[in-house]
């Protein structure tokens, strides 16, 4: 009984080292690896999905189902979004987790935040016109009675209205202000977060006007103030930021606690900056810049895929990448953040905000940025 049932065995072993030698029952194990291969020659191919399941998406997707903790699928299904319109909603999370996935953190947040002008003009600073210390004299009085001013034998109370006048020369102080006259006012204030690299307007939450971006520096951001004049209580109000006034802004950031760095990082980069303005209205320009100039901050010219298997499938500069957040600015009507994007570059350097043909002149480089 014993050896018919070990001659059993036996025999169970054979039929089993049989099967093991004809593979054509089994299926191939394809692996992550090889769906990152079959994706990228599908991308290189535009197939970018099928219903069969045999696209570039598709197989990108197959590889983030084998592991999903790793970067390059998500870069192949990103980029196969742009190119699927029904696919752009969710495209901003594949390049979000690529980037999580390749360095750990999402280094582009945005915030929303205020902040309120101090006594002495110390929070947004005025640099344009430089105003001399008899000037702040007046403005950091504010609330106080001055006896003798502006004239022997007047006696004035300093608020915001009085200082508006003062600081213009409007009557009764056209005679003794430092009157700067028909002209807006500018300023710089640093952002309550480190690492501002795109915002389009702040704004005025007691006069409700906009305050255009002109320019970000060394962590500051220069606005421009409009002047405006409005009628409070018989009284003209000028619209420079006053003392206890809030201002409202919105930006995005880059910020760096390690090695933000790689390739398959900026291929996410520049995939998230063409997105938002393939999204057009429903993209996100703030986003879109602040990717462009994360870019712009690399030692070395941007190459699509430098060094990856998919090197050469897309041909993307980074003035291509500046132009299209310049358009993105463009289109949202932020032509001052268009221009310094532009002018970063050294191009539109012979247009000026306010000139009669700045904002044709502004699309025309615009189009040479993107085409270039």
């Amino acid at each position: 009984m014993k050896q018919i049932v070990t001659i059993a065995i036996l025999g169970s072993l054979v039929l089993l080292g049989g099967c093991a030698s004809n593979p054509t029952d089994i299926p191939n194990v394809i692996g992550y690896q090889g769906y990152l291969d079959l994706g990228w020659e599908k991308y290189n191919d535009e197939i970018f999905i099928t219903d069969e399941g045999t696209g570039a998406l598709d197989y990108f997707l197959d590889a983030i189902d084998i592991d999903p903790s790793r970067p390059e699928a998500y870069i192949g299904a990103g980029w196969s979004s742009l190119y699927l319109p029904d696919y752009w909603r969710i495209a901003d999370d594949y390049f979000f987790m690529a980037i999580q996935n390749q360095i750990g953190y999402y280094p582009l947040s945005g915030y929303s935040e205020s902040q309120v002008q101090d006594t002495i003009w110390t929070t947004f600073q005025c640099v344009d016109p430089v105003l001399p210390d008899s000037v702040l004299d007046v403005i950091e009085a504010l609330g106080e009675t001055w006896f003798d001013w502006p004239e022997a034998g007047d006696t004035t109370l300093i608020d915001q209205v009085t200082i508006g006048k003062y600081l213009y020369g409007a009557y009764p102080y056209n005679n003794f202000g430092p009157e700067y006259g028909d002209r807006d006012f500018s300023y710089r204030f640093m952002p309550l977060n480190e690492g501002v690299l795109a915002m389009f307007q702040a704004v005025n939450s007691y006069t409700t006007y906009e305050c255009d971006v002109d320019s970000i520096a060394g962590g500051w951001v220069y606005i421009t103030v409009p002047l405006a004049e409005m009628d409070i209580g018989g009284d003209t109000y000028y619209t420079w930021i006053s003392v206890d006034e809030q201002v409202n802004y919105s930006y995005r950031v880059f910020y760096q606690t390690g090695a933000a760095d790689g390739q398959l990082f900026w291929d996410a980069l520049a995939g998230c900056c063409m997105l938002q303005d393939i999204r057009d209205e429903n993209g996100d320009p703030l986003l879109c810049n602040a990717a462009a100039w994360t870019l712009d901050m690399q030692d070395s010219e941007y190459i699509f895929g430098d060094g990856q298997i998919y090197e050469g499938y897309e041909v993307v500069t980074n003035l291509q990448l500046k132009g299209t957040a310049a358009a993105m600015a463009f289109s949202n009507q932020y032509f001052k953040f268009a221009w310094f994007t532009c002018i970063s570059e050294g191009l539109g350097l012979e247009y000026l905000p306010g000139d009669p043909d700045f904002v044709t002149g502004l699309m025309a480089v615009i189009e040479f940025m993107l085409d270039n």
